[in-house]
């Protein structure tokens, strides 16, 4: 169907004129398809390359690779970071028939995003047959795969199939888009969607498209997938190149009035109804705290993400690694044989400027932020990685030395894979002291990496014998070019990729990920009360399937059974201590060896801890607020349940649904809870079978 749709794409782009611009546009000189950078130079492409660029090989070429990466071994690890099971309870929630206009997160939260990657989750795992770790990271995989075929149509489009093809690999090859792909966020639906949106604008500008509606149907499931960014950076964009260009006869032919109504209906409808619903709750999470507070910052901001004004730029060159390097031959290009800067190519410039600066600017940066601007300086590099296939003589020695690197870089790990194989299997203590001297203390990672590499034995042995021919053919290539250094610092990326997907991640995942430790909570509590201890776990949520209160120690009665993290343990007074003896301890969550949870049992009848005494007063005073999270802890989201008693698990409150009006009629909720125990129930069982 994915395949289907971009063909639909490509033969309706096909259909229309290429350009619909009167011939005093700006763009009319610039109608070609190609451009190069010296046009008297012959064109010396390989013909093999120009043919692969072409659709009919392209598009398989990229689809394989995106199956490689982002596909493959997709649900063979549990949801282990922080971000996942975060997303992952929405989705669980959605599911169980918690509601589609706003679920509660793991049925006590307010969601801190828009639902548009949610609603995808919950229809991967109804297609599925449930929800599991596959079916919540369907979402992201897919959409990541489209935006490299998204970024071959348009740039084939705008400029020429070389640059598209290049263009479509570096961006599905960069280590901050491989990271976002696969896993369960929401930055991939932000990312494919915006990039769509960016891409139809200049389409537009440039006269290649009669159409309209799809620029403001990605703007509209931009902003349902992260809320109004999705608006603001594309008409930043747009507006700046606008400025740039004195294109102002654009804003007519762009029919923004009947743009912005599409935009409000498919977008602001929901915003409406997830406010009638959630209330001034709704309003003041995702509108106020999630929008306003985290980009101009407040006097009570305590965002872990508040950086420096020149953080991102040092993330974005980590983050387009292994193309960071490779744009050398875009600044020995740019020096030596420079493109005309026309208004297309300015577009790109304009595109990765606009949305790098927003960013900077804001309190809270997050590399993950800056995937906007990925399409675009992938295709800046693409352009001119392109000229360098066509025209070497300018960039030989740099893409010849690049290449080596690349070569001796792929040979290298290759060689280190299998000495750490070697090491796994035959002298295990070595590892667990190397280890050791990068911080990783948690012994039992090394046993988890060695089963991983046993249980895919062949994968752990090709790959990296592939790597090191690869590496070694790069070196001792007599005669390379850009085309061979493109194909084979991705084909590397591949590789790589597969190891970490098919063995590492595994590995860390099974020895930091709390399933286990929920299975053993679902096991021991049964059907008695229990709450978390002033935090939640969203790894817990998930994987128990169960609505579990948070309580406060002070001033509420204490349940049969709490969850809590050990240092928010240790940090209670010695008399709250001795009610409960701890039953089980968790696995660390983090490789170090800290970041444990337990599950503790009380010690003797119920008892309502008091506050300490103050002075009286003729009205109750508010319970009292819970302490902040502990770093170790994977929730940042601190919940409190004000009633007095304990509810069982699977009940709710008002108090729990953070001042939400009910939702759901009894019979419904009771339903879902009893789905949800019933679910918990079953894992366990698994689990100790």
């Amino acid at each position: 169907m994915l395949v289907a749709s971009f063909c639909v794409l490509e033969m309706a782009d096909n259909t229309l004129p290429q350009t619909d611009l009167p011939p005093t546009t700006p763009l009319q000189p610039d109608a070609a398809p190609e451009r190069r950078a010296s046009t008297h130079a012959p064109d010396e492409t390989p013909r093999w390359f120009a043919a692969l660029a072409r659709p009919h090989f392209a598009i398989p070429l990229l689809l394989v690779f995106g199956a490689l990466i982002f596909i493959v071994n997709i649900g063979g690890y549990p949801l282990y970071t922080k971000g996942e099971p975060r997303e992952a309870v929405t989705i669980l929630d959605i599911y169980d028939g918690g509601g589609v206009v706003l679920p509660m997160r793991a049925g006590v939260e307010v969601p801190s995003k828009p639902l548009l990657m949610h609603w995808l989750g919950a229809l991967a795992s109804v297609a599925m047959g449930g929800v599991s770790e596959a079916s919540v990271r369907l979402p992201s995989a897919i959409l990541a795969i489209a935006g490299m075929l998204i970024c071959y149509l348009y740039v084939r489009r705008l400029f020429d199939p070389l640059a598209a093809l290049i263009s479509a690999l570096i961006l599905g090859t960069t280590f901050q888009y491989v990271q976002a792909g696969t896993g369960a966020r929401v930055d991939t639906t932000l990312t494919f969607f915006m990039e769509v949106a960016f891409f139809e604008f200049i389409a537009i500008g440039a006269g290649l498209t009669a159409r309209r509606m799809p620029l403001y149907v990605a703007i509209a499931l931009a902003v349902l997938a992260k809320g109004p960014v999705g608006l603001v950076l594309p008409g930043a964009v747009g507006l700046a190149w606008i400025i740039i260009e004195w294109r102002w006869d654009l804003l007519r032919e762009l029919r923004l009035v009947r743009g912005a109504l599409v935009v409000l209906v498919l977008a602001g409808s929901w915003y409406v109804a997830a406010s009638i619903v959630g209330g001034m709750s709704f309003v003041d999470k995702q509108l106020f705290a999630e929008n306003f507070v985290r980009y101009f910052g407040a006097k009570h901001f305590h965002e872990g993400h508040v950086h420096r004004f020149y953080y991102l730029e040092l993330a974005l060159i980590g983050g387009f690694l292994p193309w960071t390097v490779a744009l050398a031959i875009v600044l020995v290009r740019a020096i030596r044989a420079p493109r005309r800067i026309e208004p297309r190519l300015n577009y790109l410039v304009v595109w990765f400027g606009v949305v790098l600066l927003f960013y900077s600017f804001a309190e809270s940066k997050r590399g993950v932020y800056l995937l906007a601007l990925y399409p675009a300086l992938a295709a800046i590099a693409g352009l001119y990685i392109a000229d360098a296939v066509r025209n070497p003589i300018e960039s030989e020695r740099v893409v010849r030395i690049l290449t080596r690197i690349g070569g001796v870089f792929l040979a290298g790990v290759s060689i280190i894979a299998a000495a750490g194989l070697v090491l796994l299997w035959l002298w295990p203590g070595a590892m667990v002291a190397i280890f050791r001297g990068f911080g990783i203390k948690y012994a039992p990672f090394t046993q988890a990496l060695a089963a991983s590499a046993g249980a895919h034995r062949a994968a752990s042995l090709l790959i990296p014998v592939a790597a090191f021919a690869l590496g070694a053919s790069l070196y001792r290539l007599h005669k390379t070019g850009a085309e061979i250094l493109t194909l084979g610092i991705a084909a590397g990326m591949v590789l790589i990729i597969l190891a970490a997907n098919i063995v590492v991640v595994p590995a860390i995942a099974n020895t930091l990920a709390l399933k286990n430790f929920s299975a053993d909570v679902v096991r021991i509590v049964d059907h008695q009360p229990v709450a978390y201890l002033e935090a939640l776990d969203y790894d817990v949520a998930f994987y128990t399937g169960l609505t579990i209160p948070i309580i406060n120690h002070k001033g509420q009665e204490m349940p049969e059974y709490l969850i809590a993290w050990r240092k928010l343990y240790d940090q209670l007074p010695a008399a709250a201590r001795a009610r409960y003896r701890v039953i089980t301890v968790s696995n660390p969550t983090d490789l170090d060896g800290s970041g444990r949870m337990l599950l503790l049992k009380r010690i003797g009848p119920p008892v309502v801890s008091t506050p300490p005494s103050a002075p009286a007063s003729p009205k109750a005073s508010a319970p009292p607020a819970a302490p902040k999270a502990p770093e170790s802890a994977k929730s940042n989201d601190i919940g409190v349940d004000s009633q007095a008693g304990v509810r069982n698990r699977g009940a709710r409150s008002p108090d729990a649904d953070c001042g939400l009006r009910q939702r759901r009629a009894p019979a419904r909720r009771d339903s879902l809870d009893q789905t949800r125990q019933n679910r918990g129930r079953a894992a366990a069982q698994a689990h100790v079978a």
